[in-house]
Order: structure tokens, then C-alpha cells, then sequence
């Protein structure tokens, strides 16, 4: 049995021309072939800043809430659940977006490594 990871096979798209482009061999183009635009690396994701007021909240994990970055119950039927955080005073946080993170739900930095 072959083990392929997941994203291999997975098209890119040109951001100049918008046309799909498939990975050669395995290894992602590093320029576009129709429009010879340079493909640079995907973007990281930013944290998601938001301001509290006092209370609990639920960070989403399952990626399937319709009201992001907060839990909807949307993960029932899942093995997926959501983070539960508590917030004293109102303040601005910054939940983390890229899934590295060693303090979620809050950013630690980790998308920049």
C-alpha cells in the first residue's frame, strides 16, 4: 500500500492568470508555465485577533462552524471538540489560525517558524 501524503496531489492556481496548476512529479511548480508569473510559498495564516468581553468561549476546531473562529456544535457526530477558554476582563486576543500552536486557543508565534 502506497502512502501519499495529503495536499501532494493537490492543484496550485496561478495567482496572475488564475489557471490551475498540477504538481510534477510530486513537487510544486515554481513558475507558472502559461504567464511565467514566479509561484512563491502559500501564505501563513495569520492569528485571528478579536476583542473579549468577560466570559467562556469555545474555539472551533473541526473547521466546520459557521460562526468562526467560535464553536456552532457543528463537529457533533465527530471526534473533534472544541477548545474551551475562559476570559476575565475585556481585552483583544489573538486566537491561533495555523494549528502549530503550544498555548491554544491564543497564538504563540509558532506560524512565523
Amino acid at each position: 500500500m502506497c502512502f501519499r501524503p495529503a495536499g501532494v496531489n493537490k492543484p496550485q492556481e496561478c495567482p496572475n492568470c488564475k489557471k490551475k496548476l498540477a504538481a510534477i512529479g510530486g513537487v510544486k511548480q515554481k513558475i507558472c508555465p502559461f504567464c511565467k508569473t514566479p509561484l512563491g510559498e502559500e501564505p501563513k495564516p495569520e492569528p485571528i485577533t478579536v476583542e473579549l468581553e468577560p466570559g467562556t468561549y469555545q474555539r472551533c476546531t473541526c473547521g466546520k462552524s459557521k460562526t468562526m473562529p467560535f464553536c456552532d456544535g457543528s463537529h457533533a457526530g465527530s471526534t473533534m471538540s472544541p477548545i474551551q477558554f475562559e476570559i476575565t476582563e475585556k481585552q483583544q486576543v489573538k486566537l491561533c489560525n495555523c494549528g502549530k500552536t503550544k498555548k491554544a486557543p491564543f497564538c504563540d508565534g509558532s506560524h512565523t517558524k
